[in-house]
């Protein structure tokens, strides 16, 4: 999809919101929101950063976007099963519980982080990343088993296939994403909320941390501030969950 059709996409979806009332507007842009909270600094978007340093850029971007998508939609899926199980006040009053959670979480870390952290998150996709590259070299055999150290000089970005290069983004971040915050953060949206509305907004949100993930690449990795992206994530997941209690209170859950 070029960038052109998704924004057109956006605005058509911005007037939908606009005809049918705000309430539409406030579950799209709350889906995005919590998206960029939750995967700004995380993991998979560390991921993302330092492999479009090694590979091809659009081929990382296809396979980590690819793979949040999907797990968006595995999530909704996940969101509209749970009112079936549980009534729905008793499932928005669980929401509800769990942004009251995330948000105290993050407000914690921050609190109790060192003004420079050790970017724990970034230290350990480094860590998967280089044992990835060693399975690469040795799969296309050009890794010298007793000279190894002249085999990582070898631009792996010749020699991996672009396939091969959607497809261990795709798997790496599909698997870092499952039981992550911003998966169960999307479960519990689509269970209070119009699951394809909440769909389209994770899945941008999703897709815009990860064009900010490639095109920063690693030297963004390392700028941002894991104390500042906590405490900003503490106090947006708290004003969630004042909006849901909000609507508890107000019987306002449909």
């Amino acid at each position: 999809m070029s960038l052109r059709a998704f924004i057109l996409i956006c605005l058509i979806f911005l007037g939908y919101c606009k005809e049918s009332g705000e309430k539409h507007l406030t579950i799209f842009t709350q889906s995005i929101g919590s998206m960029l909270v939750s995967e700004i600094g995380d993991k998979t978007f560390f991921l993302a950063a330092i492999l479009s340093m090694k590979f091809n850029r659009l081929a990382v971007f296809t396979g980590a976007a690819g793979a949040l998508v999907l797990m968006t939609a595995i999530s909704c899926a996940f969101g509209i099963i749970v009112p079936t199980l549980l009534p729905r006040f008793y499932t928005a009053i669980v929401v509800t519980i769990i942004f009251y959670f995330f948000g105290g979480k993050l407000l914690f870390d921050w609190y109790h982080m060192e003004n420079e952290g050790d970017k724990e998150e970034l230290k350990q996709v480094e860590l998967e990343l280089e044992e990835l590259d060693k399975k690469l070299l040795s799969s296309h055999k050009i890794l010298d088993p007793e000279n190894p150290s002249e085999g990582q000089k070898t631009n792996l970005a010749v020699v991996v296939p672009i396939q091969q290069i959607i497809w261990q983004a795709f798997i790496m971040t599909f698997l870092g994403e499952w039981g992550d915050r911003s998966q169960i953060t999307t479960i519990s949206l689509a269970a209070v909320q119009d699951a394809d509305i909440v769909f389209l907004g994770c899945s941008i949100g999703h897709i815009i941390c990860t064009t900010i993930a490639v095109l920063g690449g690693k030297l963004l990795a390392h700028q941002i501030s894991e104390k500042t992206v906590n405490l900003v994530g503490g106090i947006v997941f708290i004003i969630f969950g004042l909006m849901h209690t909000y609507d508890l209170m107000t019987g306002n859950l449909d």
